[in-house]
């Protein structure tokens, strides 16, 4: 493909620039040397599982190169009612920020309904404070 094939624009006037190209200085040459740098530089963010909390480095088709992840992680447990646990469903909703806990809210609710009403709202009221919070920025 050649750059005047490879840069265009489209109906709306936007320039479309398609993959292809030789690689610059910079780009890697290698789908090894592409792993390898991704290897090290994610390497402490990885957990022992192999998951991740945390945004990683990773590589597209033709070395494009993304950074996605969680910031946010919402967590729980809540015990049914039981002779040895309770008479209600009760727990907490922890609200993690990559691996570290922020917020916790404990519940005590009578009715399994009851306690997903509650659980569902907070949760909610959390995810409008964080979008405030970001949109105000």
């Amino acid at each position: 493909m050649t750059e005047s094939e490879n840069i265009f624009k489209d109906p709306n006037g936007n320039t479309v620039i398609m993959n292809g190209g030789d690689p610059l200085p910079g780009c890697p040459t290698s789908w090894e040397e592409a792993y390898a740098w991704m290897d090290r530089v994610n390497g402490e963010r990885y957990e022992k599982n192999g998951s991740c909390n945390r945004p990683m480095w990773s590589w597209d088709c033709g070395f494009k190169l993304d950074y996605d992840g969680p910031l946010f992680k919402v967590c729980s447990r809540f015990y049914p009612p039981k002779s040895h646990y309770g008479a209600t469903w009760d727990g907490a909703v922890f609200i993690m920020f990559r691996e570290e806990e922020i917020l916790e809210k404990k519940f005590d609710c009578p009715s399994l309904e009851d306690l997903r009403k509650e659980v569902e709202e907070f949760v909610a009221g959390i995810e409008k404070k964080i979008l405030s919070a970001l949109k105000s920025e």
